[in-house]
């Protein structure tokens, strides 16, 4: 009877061992791949900070290029004041000068915006991983209840029989009935919907 029982609990801890090491496992592999996001959010977000730096330096060129233009427009209207020709060909490269610096303005924005973006999705993936190791960690904390140790709901606590059958939480590892196990979602050990208690199914939805 001892060795049974022996045997019983020694497979009953083998298979919670290979269950939080498949845990461990599949926490590593989210963080990995969390990391390997990041880390391209990084090198774009270094992309960016580049970009946006040679628009702001080049945009100070044109506004010095713009000014000499200007200054040099001035000298010929007081020295030569029939030249037209001169005075229309400096005018329209002033034009286009002040086009170009309009321009690079809208693209300093837009590289604003997008590192903006980029830096909100870095925060985002960041506060994602902090969630999934906190249930991960919480995962591995709980125990996966046997049949035998369950002869209410662990929920609304009626008794189980022959017509009212026991459903295991796939989240928790808890025994309940059919009415209080009845909701299904995604877990993160999941691809598809699992049965989940009703208190399970509000954390995760949270």
């Amino acid at each position: 009877m001892l060795r049974d029982e022996s045997a019983a609990l020694q497979t009953k801890l083998a298979a919670e061992s290979k269950l939080r090491t498949e845990l461990q496992c599949e926490k590593e592999e989210i963080a990995e791949r969390l990391e390997l996001q990041i880390t391209a959010l990084n090198e774009n977000l270094g992309t960016l900070r580049r970009d946006l730096m040679q628009a702001e330096i080049s945009i100070k060129e044109h506004e010095k290029n713009n000014d000499d233009l200007r200054g040099e427009m001035a000298v010929q209207e007081a020295t030569i004041q029939n030249n037209q020709d001169e005075r229309r060909a400096l005018l329209e490269r002033c034009l286009k000068s002040e086009s170009d610096v309009e321009r690079l303005q809208a693209k300093q924005l837009e590289m604003r915006r997008k590192l903006d973006d980029a830096t909100a999705a870095m925060h985002e993936l960041g506060r994602e991983n902090q969630n999934l190791q906190i249930i991960s960690t919480q995962k591995m904390g709980r125990k996966w209840t046997s049949d035998e140790e369950a002869t209410n709901c662990m929920d609304c606590n009626k008794g189980f029989s022959v017509t009212v059958r026991k459903h295991h939480c796939r989240n928790c590892g808890g025994i309940f009935c059919n009415e209080c196990s009845n909701k299904t979602t995604v877990l993160a050990s999941s691809k598809k919907p699992v049965r989940v208690c009703g208190t399970c199914y509000d954390e995760t939805k949270k």
